[in-house]
């Protein structure tokens, strides 16, 4: 449903903080309806009913909240991955486990996902880096176990199941699964897709 802004006159009041708060919801909120082309500083400061100047008290520009939303979601997407590879000690449970969380999350935060993934800044690549770690660990573990071919590089084997993850991931995103009836729940994209690799 499009965000109605607030009524003119009436300006919410932000203590320091509850405003970089409200401006990181409300650019999730705006992104799902708009696309990143729609969103703007601007029209996001109409929404939260504040001034058109309030937003850059915390961010420079629309690149610096965008960058800021990145990291947010990295650190949401990194505490996922970790609470599926703590759920089971079962090595390939694991790696469905980590597999489903990813899609899980894709699905569930569609439109800070892509943007994540896209050409951003510094701090949104560092952000980035340790979310690929859970799965090298739950590959070295698998490897140990001779579920995983124990000889290749798991670290190969991580980017080869990423990237297997995220082609799901955007594909049922954008309907793509669906339009050729290949797509599925979760786990059974998941399970399907690792019983290529797995033992």
């Amino acid at each position: 449903m499009p965000s109605s802004p607030r009524s003119p006159g009436r300006r919410a009041a932000y203590h320091h903080g509850a405003l970089r708060d409200a401006l990181l919801t409300g650019a999730r909120e705006m992104l799902a309806e708009r696309g990143l082309d729609g969103f703007s500083l601007s029209a996001l400061a109409r929404h939260l009913g504040v001034s058109t100047a309030a937003p850059y008290r915390h961010f420079a520009d629309r690149d610096a909240l965008i960058d800021a939303l990145c990291v947010e979601g990295y650190e949401e997407f990194g505490a996922a991955l970790d609470r599926a590879a703590r759920s089971t000690d079962d090595p390939r449970a694991r790696l469905d486990a980590l597999g489903v969380a990813y899609l899980r999350f894709a699905a569930e935060h569609r439109a800070v996902f892509t943007v994540m993934f896209a050409n951003r800044g510094d701090a949104v690549t560092e952000a980035g880096r340790p979310t690929f770690d859970p799965l090298v660990q739950a590959i070295l573990a698998a490897q140990a176990a001779d579920v995983l071919p124990p000889a290749t590089d798991p670290r190969v084997l991580a980017r080869t199941l990423w990237a297997t993850l995220h082609g799901l991931a955007v594909l049922g995103g954008q309907g793509g699964l669906a339009k050729l009836g290949l797509d599925d729940a979760p786990e059974a994209l998941v399970a399907s897709a690792f019983s290529l690799a797995t033992r």
